[in-house]
């Protein structure tokens, strides 16, 4: 009897010590709560847009999201403004900008002031006209964080397969780059999955757009920058459903989220 109450006392002790060490080696992998916060650029001007940051303690990688770049493109904004609220990440540092001019979006209008394109005077001015100074600040965004990837959300009024002058429905990279090219088309493929009207597929698009945000995160920060572009001819909430599906598969690519978070996100929360 107590040959046998010392080997149950031996097997229990090394049962402790078996999940103590099972423990030991699976808690640096546990994924630990984000931190939210919310920075200003532009701070005390016209222009003053909210930054919201997503961290968690393992800080890399770093995805930045820009909405809003042309206030009348609704999508991305709707998208961003329900990923601020919703998103919970548990590896990397995630950086929305939700209403990049936001005197813009108030107004609805494209740009604002009018002629100012906001996605033409990257990497931006500290001494020029507010929306250069505007530029010049979400730059300097991607520079303070060290960003790996930039991700710039738009959408056309047309469809590109319809009129090249027009991007809706694309994936737009600004270099022949392997690495881009192969990212840019495999999601591509995978947003394409879901799609069931051939007219309303993705293509990648190879066409630098001088003065972009991608365009220079890429050719002056050797930052891989992307530019998704939905039709608006497509219902508003198809539109803003793959604008969060397209974030979605990003972070869950670099490891950021989990197979749970991409489908609670499906649900809309």
């Amino acid at each position: 009897m107590k040959i046998f109450k010392l080997l149950s006392r031996k097997y229990f002790l090394k049962i402790i010590f078996t999940a103590f060490i099972l423990v030991f080696i699976c808690l640096p992998q546990i994924a630990l709560p984000q931190t939210t916060s919310v920075e200003y650029i532009c701070a005390e001007t016209d222009y003053e847009t909210p930054v919201y940051k997503f961290q968690t303690d393992y800080k890399k990688p770093t995805v930045m999201i820009i909405a809003g770049t042309h206030g009348n493109e609704i999508a991305g904004i709707k998208a961003t403004q329900y990923l601020k609220d919703n998103i919970e990440i548990e590896r990397g540092t995630l950086i929305i900008i939700p209403k990049a001019n936001i005197l813009a979006c108030e107004k609805s209008v494209r740009n604002f002031p009018p002629d100012i394109n906001l996605n033409r005077v990257y990497p931006g001015n500290a001494e020029g006209n507010e929306i250069e100074r505007l530029a010049y600040e979400i730059f300097n965004l991607a520079k303070k964080y060290n960003i790996d990837l930039l991700v710039d959300l738009h959408e056309s009024i047309e469809f590109y397969k319809n009129n090249p002058k027009n991007y809706g429905q694309t994936l737009v990279i600004d270099s022949n780059d392997d690495y881009l090219f192969n990212l840019s088309s495999s999601i591509v493929e995978e947003m394409n999955q879901e799609i069931l009207d051939s007219n309303n597929k993705y293509q990648v698009l190879v066409k630098p757009v001088e003065g972009s945000a991608a365009y220079s995160a890429y050719h002056q920060l050797n930052i891989p920058a992307l530019t998704f572009e939905t039709c608006r001819k497509l219902p508003l909430s198809f539109r803003i459903e793959e604008h969060i599906k397209l974030v979605k598969l990003i972070l869950f690519r670099w490891n950021m989220i989990t197979v749970r978070e991409i489908n609670y996100l499906k649900k809309g929360g």
